[in-house]
């Protein structure tokens, strides 16, 4: 283990954390640690981890199993919002008071979440843009040039910065952003918005686009209020950029949550649909649309 570098943690060995890890240890600027399960794992361990990019491909030998005694500088926790709990478990020995821990789930209610599971580390917002996935165990697929890493927190300390210069140089195209509450809600009223009604209605984005219009744009429109009663300043520009973004969707193109519907798997629907309803309530925000969706998906 080499010194003078961040101890870099990664949580999840999927599409998102998978990709993340390979990238930060092929470029060799930081100790990288992954945590990962099952199959996965044990073609990690075999094999190694292997990356198809639409750049190139390449193979690397993360290092699976953390030392005794050792702290990580940053964790990023790339499981699904429902595994927070035994993610935070894993990872609370080798955390401390300055270890920086960045989410790069589905949502916006992460930070306040992993707060409450951890009671050490500097708990930041995170976001990522990346449209990547386990192809089978042991490899991982990007089939999009696009990646952008968002993350901050309202007291940026040198080590968020030394962060950032480690994962642009690692190809990781990257920001520590002043604004990443309001970055987060931007891709969550897409990532919200099209989850929820494509899990509602069973078709792909672009058909809900096209034929349910008016249910996007309600369905937005909760979404922003609920935001705006939070202070966070998502308004009809944001939205007008999520329903063009909907428009260029490749055909046939169905959401994550949708397809864990459609397997019978473990969903996000209380971060995706629940967390608006929720704090609708809370707030005193109508969100009817949201609501009735939310309780049809309950009972799937």
């Amino acid at each position: 283990m080499r010194q003078n570098r961040l101890n870099i943690a990664v949580i999840g060995a999927g599409g998102v954390g998978g990709y993340v890890a390979a990238r930060l240890i092929n470029a060799d600027l930081a100790n990288v640690t992954l945590f990962a399960r099952g199959k996965h794992l044990e073609a990690i361990q075999k094999e190694g981890l292997k990356v198809t990019d639409v750049e190139h491909t390449f193979v690397v030998k993360p290092q699976i199993s953390p030392q005794k005694g050792h702290y990580f500088d940053v964790v990023f926790v790339a499981t699904k919002s429902y595994d927070f709990a035994s993610a935070c478990e894993e990872i609370k020995a080798f955390i401390n008071d300055k270890s920086i821990i960045i989410p790069l789930s589905n949502g916006v209610d992460h930070k306040h979440v992993l707060s409450q599971y951890l009671a050490n580390g500097v708990v930041c917002d995170g976001c990522v843009y990346v449209i990547s996935h386990i192809k089978e165990s042991g490899v991982i697929f990007k089939k999009s040039p696009l990646f952008y890493l968002l993350f901050g927190n309202s007291k940026q300390t040198e080590k968020m910065v030394i962060l950032e210069t480690v994962l642009n140089k690692s190809g990781l195209k990257s920001k520590l952003s002043d604004h990443i509450v309001y970055d987060c809600w931007k891709k969550y009223l897409f990532i919200s918005s099209f989850a929820t009604i494509t899990s509602y209605l069973d078709l792909s984005m672009d058909m809900v686009i096209t034929e349910h219009r008016d249910l996007v744009m309600q369905v937005l429109e909760e979404i922003k209020d609920v935001a705006n009663s939070l202070a966070i300043p998502i308004d009809e520009e944001d939205i007008a950029k999520v329903v063009k973004q909907a428009e260029n969707v490749p055909k046939g193109s169905k959401t994550s949550m949708q397809l864990d519907f459609e397997s019978g798997k473990k969903t996000e629907l209380e971060s995706l649909t629940g967390y608006i309803v929720k704090e609708g309530k809370r707030l005193g925000t109508k969100t009817p649309l949201m609501q009735k969706i939310y309780t049809v998906l309950l009972k799937l």
